[in-house]
């Protein structure tokens, strides 16, 4: 009985009008702790009709972003534990 509402309700969703389907999968963007992420969140399927040069940009942006949110969190864990830093985390500037 289960499978036939399952079936029922997918048949629902599926087959409404595009601009009427609610997020499918609402909390993808989120936080652990349930807030936003950094930066902005790219509509689904927008990379179909994006340029090829911005979808680079936007990897190598976010590639980037990514770096260095785990180099800040290396370099706050090796602090609350007393470690030395490594010379690359080190900013210089």
């Amino acid at each position: 009985m289960a499978t036939v509402r399952d079936l029922g309700a997918a048949g629902e969703r599926f087959g409404a009008p595009l601009a009427n389907i609610a997020d499918p999968a609402p909390g993808l963007g989120l936080a652990p702790d349930g807030e936003q992420g950094h930066g902005h969140q790219a509509a689904t399927g927008s990379a179909v009709f994006a340029s090829p040069m911005q979808m680079r940009h936007d990897y190598v942006t976010s590639k980037s972003s990514r770096r260095e949110e785990r180099r800040r969190r290396r370099v706050q864990r090796k602090a609350d534990r007393g470690q030395p830093q490594a010379l690359r985390d080190i900013e210089f500037s």
